[in-house]
């Protein structure tokens, strides 16, 4: 016979008969009850007596009624609460289901096609709570149960209503409002104002756990959210994360990460993350891969042969398959890392390419804290603004928002060893414009000698049409050779400013490297 208390059956009696104990958790006890009114079968859960005398009962009560107001078909419905002797209890439907953390118990780990839907439907009701100003506060596999199929969200508000009623009593008798392991940082820190990227982080620890089979275990720093991939995780979470489609791991760490900001706006907008990442992840042209691959090379250039190094270039070879990136275009990457040129290239008809290259290795270590400087310099050098585009780990790519002119500027800076890269880079094209004048004289002069012959044109006519376009000829070739000059000053003038800017950068670099209070200064 179940251990029930007396006064509490007794107190509930003329509403609900307990049948049987469901589970205890570390707020409440559930009991499986009839509702003779109705003719059903509830659960009704009972503060535990020393959290009940903790709580304002009447503020608790309230709180409690605004929850009963959700009406979802992902959120387990408040039928009824109330206070009975000293007890507080609010009743549910009884879910005949079982829960996903009796499912994990017995599956372990969860497919992602399997584990995806649950977490749309539970990201479904949580979006719908927030939109009405309820933060869940408590997600976790206990919480969720199965309903002919579907994910069920229970609990809805009652952390809040909780904390609203509790107060400082409350934190002061040490009852933990959250999971652990589940719980944000700054709900277990105890902040106020909790919002959406609360229940963010806590659905992804329960995705986490789904896929992996435990709990992630620590709270992310940025870096990792920079990365995109979890570190010192256990050797079997690494292979389990490692097998996971697309990217799977990008979405869950930026899920997780230590600032909310940093997070998912939205447990709807993780969810879709999600559905990305297990169609593949996101698709990426060939020169965003190459500028990509060439920034994951670079966080780790000395171990590019190293197949054991999580950076090496088989390993970004493997990443970047999941992406549809050919692994000839990593190595090309690569490669691309070890040539320089400073100067203008030789060749081409004009006798120099309109393409420049330039590229330093400083001895200092650049860091986040300098990007401010180093951008400045860049816009106030180049007299042009341009974008910053999202970077990997450490490094800064700033590109040319000259676009309708035709020219492609990029300046790419990022840590190497104990050293920085800098590298510019710039294809001039608008040069080419140029010459199209002279070359449509002659390209004319041309046609007008071949149509002459073949309209049968006389001899007189001939040799009139060959004068002039010998003529022609010859003001195109001055032409070709005028615009040939001006075109190589232009690329020289536009190598010297590119060589300024190198230097002020080298300078800014090694500037703060001297700083005492630089992370990377003695």
């Amino acid at each position: 016979m179940e251990d029930f208390s007396e006064a509490l059956k007794a107190a509930i009696a003329d509403r609900y008969e307990l049948e049987r104990v469901l589970g205890r958790g570390g707020m409440a006890t559930v009991y499986l009850a009839h509702d003779g009114k109705h003719g059903r079968s509830v659960a009704v859960k009972v503060l535990h007596p020393e959290l009940a005398a903790s709580v304002g009962s009447e503020r608790f009560l309230h709180e409690i009624q605004l929850v009963a107001q959700l009406n979802h078909p992902h959120i387990l419905t408040l039928i009824d609460s109330g206070e009975a002797v000293g007890f507080l209890f609010f009743v549910m439907p009884f879910v005949e289901g079982e829960s996903l953390r009796r499912r994990l118990n017995r599956e372990k780990v969860m497919d992602a096609r399997h584990t995806l839907p649950v977490v749309q439907e539970v990201a479904d009701a949580l979006d719908y709570a927030h939109r009405r100003g309820v933060v869940h506060r408590d997600v976790k596999p206990e919480n969720i149960l199965f309903s002919e199929g579907h994910a069920v969200v229970t609990d809805f508000g009652i952390a809040k209503a909780l904390v609203s009623a509790g107060g400082a009593q409350l934190t002061q008798s040490g009852f933990p409002i959250g999971t652990p392991g589940y719980m944000s940082p700054e709900q277990a820190a105890g902040r106020a104002g909790l919002d959406a990227t609360t229940d963010v982080f806590s659905l992804a620890c329960v995705a986490y756990e789904m896929l992996i089979g435990e709990t992630p275990g620590m709270w992310l720093p940025d870096e990792a959210v920079k990365l995109g991939r979890f570190a010192d995780v256990p050797p079997q979470h690494r292979e389990r994360l490692d097998r996971l489609p697309g990217g799977l791991e990008q979405v869950l760490v930026k899920a997780l990460a230590l600032r909310r900001e940093l997070r998912f706006a939205s447990p709807g907008d993780f969810a879709s993350a999600m559905a990305r990442g297990l169609q593949g992840g996101e698709r990426f042209g060939s020169t965003q891969a190459r500028a990509i691959l060439a920034r994951a090379a670079e966080s780790d250039g000395s171990k590019l042969t190293d197949e054991d190094e999580a950076m090496s270039l088989a390993g970004i070879q493997r990443a970047a398959a999941e992406a549809g990136i050919p692994p000839d275009e990593v190595a090309a990457a690569a490669k691309a890392l070890e040539v320089g040129h400073e100067g203008p290239v030789p060749g081409g008809v004009f006798g120099v390419s309109p393409q420049l290259d330039l590229q330093r290795f400083v001895d200092a270590k650049v860091t986040p804290v300098d990007y401010a400087s180093l951008l400045e310099e860049i816009r106030v050098s180049l007299g042009e603004m341009g974008q910053l585009n999202e970077t990997l780990g450490t490094s800064l790519v700033w590109s040319s928002a000259s676009k309708g002119t035709g020219r492609a500027a990029q300046v790419f800076i990022s840590p190497a060893g104990d050293k920085t890269r800098i590298r510019i880079s710039d294809n001039e094209r608008t040069s080419m414009t140029f010459v199209l004048l002279p070359l449509s004289v002659g390209s004319l002069v041309l046609l007008g000698i071949t149509g002459a012959i073949a309209d049968g044109a006389g001899a007189s006519d001939l040799v009139a049409a060959i004068i002039a376009g010998g003529t022609s000829l010859s003001v195109f070739g001055v032409s070709f050779l005028a615009v040939r000059r001006a075109f190589q000053r232009q690329i020289r003038r536009r190598f010297e400013r590119l060589s300024h800017l190198m230097a002020r950068l080298e300078a800014i670099v090694l500037d703060r490297g001297r700083q005492p209070d630089h992370p990377d200064g003695e």
